[in-house]
């Protein structure tokens, strides 16, 4: 039976927000938080660094990439700031807000940054919450993206997180043979975003 949501990582995560609104952890503890979540990231990476290297068939599938496939990050940024648009129709929201907040790709933090510098601290609340809830459904949503859209819809739909906290997901939901492509197409995002949001943000302004 093929699973189309998995729910837990969407448990953990509202058990942990609980957790910290009912002051629950250890005095100091959220000063340990962010080299826990390093370590953490550093060690799904091991793991499926040695899950893709004791596969045979992991060279041919590097050998295959192309310079097309910068077309996936290229598709990806595309679709997200169209979709920031429609988005923007639908909700009354000014289209230059949408928009540049959909080119942050699942890339909140950078992107809160950018619109606050951009244009104020609604904006950045605006971009934050947008690119985090992007964030959250493509980790819990991401087997039905596969199956609805195939693994490079998926990749292209993960945005700037396929390099990084979206990357096991998509490996366990479309394979190890996309983990290098998912972390290239992350990449590409992550270094382009920081131009194109207050870019999209000047454009349709």
């Amino acid at each position: 039976m093929t699973v189309l949501f998995d729910p837990r990582p969407l448990f953990v995560l509202l058990a942990g927000t609980a957790l910290g609104a009912m002051g629950w952890l250890p005095e100091g503890f959220s000063s340990l938080i962010d080299p826990l979540l390093k370590g953490a990231l550093i060690l799904l990476f091991l793991a499926i660094g040695l899950d893709m290297g004791k596969d045979p068939h992991l060279w041919e599938s590097l050998r295959s990439l192309s310079p097309r496939t910068l077309l996936l990050p290229a598709a990806a940024l595309g679709g997200s700031i169209g979709g920031g648009v429609l988005a923007g129709m639908a909700t009354g929201l000014p289209l230059a807000l949408s928009a540049s907040a959909s080119a942050g790709c699942g890339y909140y933090s950078i992107t809160m940054i950018l619109l606050k510098e951009a244009a104020g601290i609604e904006a950045a609340t605006v971009g934050f919450v947008a690119n985090l809830l992007r964030e959250i459904l493509i980790i819990v949503a991401m087997p039905l993206l596969v199956r609805l859209f195939g693994k490079n819809g998926a990749v292209g739909a993960a945005g700037a997180t396929a390099m990084d906290t979206a990357l096991p997901f998509i490996v366990r939901s479309a394979g190890k043979e996309v983990a290098v492509l998912s972390f290239l197409s992350g990449v590409v995002l992550t270094l382009v975003i920081p131009l194109a949001v207050p870019l999209v943000y000047r454009l349709l302004l």
